[in-house]
């Protein structure tokens, strides 16, 4: 039978990379003119345009005058673009971040005309076990991606790739690349290139993308397609070039009798492709950075204007998608993963440092003009406090008040006293300021007092405690500098005995001994890819020379250990086996009386280049296999893959190294006991010792690696060509990271495995718990604080709470406003099925529900029961949204 390869005219356009996304704008631009007259002239049938909408967004900013043209190409079926706003990684970058780039780029191209629905991601760095079910939660049933697939696990070039929920799309996996088609351009040689993407292929029908990165578009590739074709036909070769589009090769296929192939889970191997298993750490401040974003904008933003709107605060729905843009921009696969130009990634920054500004004023201006809405008090201050999650939590958290005393209580509502205790408290002036401040106004001191207190907070929601200043003989005990070098609360007991750190579970009874320690090993990689010199010199960082201080009481206690250790300043010292440069350091583990983990900070002020720093911990755990979340679920990998006994030998572009990505915790467990380690913003990790299949409980996270180039070749982990641009040896010394480089981590210890309530527990741990104290005494909490505002018309009460999850087995992703109505969105992180999950219970009367796919559009009416949305069942894995409309 004869063989089709269908020709696809495309250009891969790196959002940035090797440049900025400013120069690569003029390049558009022009590229942009060409591609739009080769398929008016009909030199080009059709073209894709890299399945990304930001870069059309720049276009048409840049060019207006081309929108009309734009478009009438785009409704013409000629000129193929969607439905990413940027090509966005898919292993580092939390689920919620997936979607909203989805119904953004979704959104951007059918107003431009028609969006192709297809889940293009020629690029990206691995796929991820859930992007089937998020690509059918839009009606997406088939994609298009290169890297990852390996051929021991699935031998095949298509197929359909499923998840644990039922979610399916059918597949093509690129063979070679996005730019194989090139051959068709440069080569005269139709039989070696015939056989060359026909290699693994169960249909007759062939992809054969035609283009690469910044790549014109080919005006000639008819007359070389004609070309090849009567070559094949010579040569008396069954096959055909016909130029195509991705939709008319599915189409084909689907018409054939093909074996029913079904591949399911992540695609994270480097057998055909670089996956590049260990960028997940490169530029590790970004990754911390972008996780605090996302948490903050789904987390507490939105939840938090969502409330608003109850006290008749207008939801600024365009003012979050600009904030989103911006993020968005920075996952493209390229500007997550870090392997860019110094340049470039300091535009990166920029961007973060954008979104941080505006998130955070927009949720600091909300709880003020909530709390200061309140009614006024005749008898001491308030202090709201808020929470932004839709369950109750009932945690320790700290809040810095401003009095004119040194002493004061709080009270709740009822009048009780509400325990806190006090951690610091500093003189401070706000006078006019003065050049020497024996000269400021004593009139005006005030005091700054650091607290811990836990008292429940109503779920999404917020309430009121009041501030009372007394007089003496009142005196409260400053909790500083005890000297002890214990912390212990009913969970965990941590001590520190001859330089190592010692972790009893005190209700299993175990003893974990030297279970923190660092590890320092060069790194001879690059941006792409941490790899280790040839002769790697390990170092072992320990705290035997560390000061100690605990501070603390009942509610809260914290161990502090701060040293310095001496490391190699490069690779020749480590070669040399000199350590010839010091890097201070500061640990603090804290304790809460609630059920937060062990919280583990650590902050290095690193001075080495060419090196990783992991945090290690030791726990006597005994497992072949580790349990990372993804962006909706986890996933089980083991810690020693079998190729890595002869990758070279079989030509795997890289290592199979046990280096993973996570999200926000990884996991080890057996039959009676669970690790966790939750981070905010790490986002790789190993087992160690786990070499040729054995069992390991060494879990080591990489809390950064400094790198100076951003490509090399021949790398131990990464043989060959250098990755990025081959041709020349680009310096990133930014990418040493020097400077203050703080993690924080998390620790927790259960009976057994339970994804539910570990996804709930990162949650409490890592967002935020907003507060706004009523005082004028300093008027610079935050940065808005200085300019008054006018309280809302309507009366905001003392406490209130907008709705309740009542499913401890669910999760929720995400909680906004669209169009006056809530949107809702809840997933089941387990592999178990929840029947008669539960609901979610408002305060207010549902006036009408429904179920809605991934782009919020309705699919099904939802049953409700007075203030109560009746949620169902759940498959294994499941997402499902809601919109709800109250009264």
């Amino acid at each position: 039978m004869t063989k089709k390869l269908h020709v696809i005219s495309h250009t891969h356009w790196d959002f940035e990379w090797y440049f900025s996304a400013h120069e690569s704008l003029i390049q558009l631009i022009y590229h942009l003119d060409e591609v739009m007259e080769a398929l008016e002239s009909g030199d080009v049938n059709n073209y894709y345009l890299d399945g990304q909408l930001s870069i059309v967004e720049d276009y048409l900013q840049a060019c207006p005058e081309q929108r009309q043209r734009f478009c009438k190409l785009v409704e013409q079926g000629l000129l193929i673009i969607g439905p990413w706003y940027t090509q966005t990684d898919q292993l580092i970058i939390a689920g919620e971040s997936i979607i909203r780039n989805l119904q953004l780029g979704i959104r951007i191209g059918e107003s431009l005309g028609g969006c192709e629905m297809l889940g293009y991601v020629p690029d990206s760095f691995g796929q991820s076990i859930d992007m089937p079910k998020i690509y059918n939660g839009f009606g997406i049933n088939k994609t298009v991606f290169w890297r990852g697939l390996s051929s021991d696990i699935y031998p095949f070039r298509e197929g359909h790739w499923g998840c644990e929920d039922g979610s399916s799309v059918q597949f093509y996996n690129i063979k070679d690349g996005y730019y194989v088609g090139g051959q068709l351009i440069y080569a005269d040689d139709s039989k070696s290139l015939v056989k060359q993407v026909e290699t693994g292929c169960l249909s007759n029908d062939i992809a054969l993308p035609l283009g690469g990165d910044q790549r014109f578009v080919d005006r000639n590739v008819k007359s070389r397609i004609a070309m090849f074709n009567q070559q094949l036909a010579e040569d008396n070769i069954p096959c055909q070039l016909i130029e195509s589009s991705y939709k008319d090769l599915f189409s084909c296929i689907e018409k054939q009798d093909l074996p029913n192939k079904q591949l399911m889970g992540e695609m994270i191997d480097g057998q055909v492709s670089k996956i590049h298993r260990s960028i997940y750490s490169s530029r590790a401040d970004h990754k911390r950075l972008n996780d605090k974003l996302e948490r903050r904008l789904t987390l507490e933003l939105e939840p938090l204007m969502t409330l608003a709107t109850c006290y008749g605060l207008n939801y600024k729905a365009e003012l979050l998608n600009n904030i989103w843009r911006l993020l968005l921009r920075n996952h493209a696969h390229d500007s997550a993963g870090g392997c860019n130009t110094d340049k470039t990634n300091k535009i990166i920054l920029e961007r973060y440092e954008q979104v941080d500004q505006m998130s955070a004023s927009a949720r600091d201006y909300l709880v003020r003009k909530l709390a200061e809405s309140q009614s006024i008090l005749t008898d001491g201050r308030r202090l709201t406090l808020f929470n932004t999650l839709p369950f109750i939590r009932h945690q320790v958290q700290q809040i810095f008040l401003a009095t004119k005393s040194t002493n004061f209580v709080l009270h709740d509502l009822s009048g009780a006293i509400v325990e806190f205790e006090l951690l610091e408290q500093k003189k401070q002036n706000n006078g006019s300021i003065q050049r020497d401040i024996n000269d400021n106004d004593p009139n005006c001191d005030y005091y700054l007092s650091t607290i811990v207190l836990r008292y429940p907070l109503p779920a999404l929601g917020f309430t009121s405690l009041i501030l009372n200043e007394i007089e003496p003989p009142f005196e409260r005990e400053l909790l500083v500098g005890i000297d002890k070098a214990s912390i212990e609360n009913h969970r965990y007991q941590v001590d520190f005995m001859n330089g190592e750190l010692q972790l009893t579970d005190k209700r299993r009874g175990d003893i974990w001994l030297n279970f923190l320690s660092l590890i320092d090993g060069g790194d001879d990689g690059d941006t792409y890819d941490y790899s280790p010199p040839s002769n790697d010199w390990l170092l072992s960082l320990n705290f035997e020379h560390a000061c100690i201080k605990r501070i603390g009481g009942a509610l809260s206690q914290t161990l502090i250990l701060t040293g310095s250790w001496l490391l190699p300043r490069n690779l020749k010292s480590r070669e040399q086996r000199i350590c010839d440069v010091v890097c201070p350091y500061k640990l603090e583990l804290t304790l809460n009386n609630d059920d937060m983990p062990l919280q583990i900070s650590i902050s290095i002020d690193n001075q080495a280049d060419d090196h990783r720093i992991q945090l290690l911990i030791d726990s006597p755990l005994d497992t072949i296999s580790s349990t990372a979340d993804t962006p909706f679920g986890f996933t089980t990998r083991p810690h020693y893959q079998k190729q890595l006994k002869d990758w070279r030998e079989q030509g795997w572009k890289e290592e199979p190294s046990g280096i993973y990505p996570m999200i926000n915790y990884v996991n080890l467990h057996t039959d009676n006991i669970s690790l966790t380690l939750f981070s905010q913003g790490i986002k790789e990790y190993e087992v160690l010792d786990a070499l040729d299949e054995q069992s390991s409980g060494k879990m080591a996270l990489t809390l950064f690696r400094c790198v100076g180039w951003l490509g090399k070749p021949d790398l131990l982990r990464r043989p060959g060509i250098a990755s990025g641009q081959q041709y020349k040896y680009i310096a990133t010394p930014d990418s040493q990271m020097h400077g203050q480089q703080t993690a924080v981590i998390g620790l927790r210890i259960d009976d057994s495995f339970i994804p539910s309530e570990l996804s709930r527990v990162w949650q409490s741990w890592s967002v935020n718990l907003p507060y706004y104290q009523e005082q004028s005494l300093n008027q610079f909490t935050n940065t808005l604080k200085y300019f008054v505002i006018h309280p809302l018309t309507q009366t905001v009460p003392e406490t209130d709470s907008l709705l309740m999850l009542d499913c401890p087995d669910l999760i929720c992703s995400s909680l906004l406003d669209e169009c006056g109505e809530i949107v809702i969105r809840l997933y089941n992180p387990s592999l178990e099925p929840v029947y008669n999950s539960g609901s979610v219970d408002f305060s207010r009367e549902i006036v009408a529900a429904s179920e809605v796919d991934l782009n919020n559009h309705k699919t099904a009416t939802i049953k409700t029961d007075n203030k109560a949305l009746i949620l169902g069942d759940f498959k294994p894995k499941q997402i499902r949204s809601f919109k709800i409309k109250l009264c």
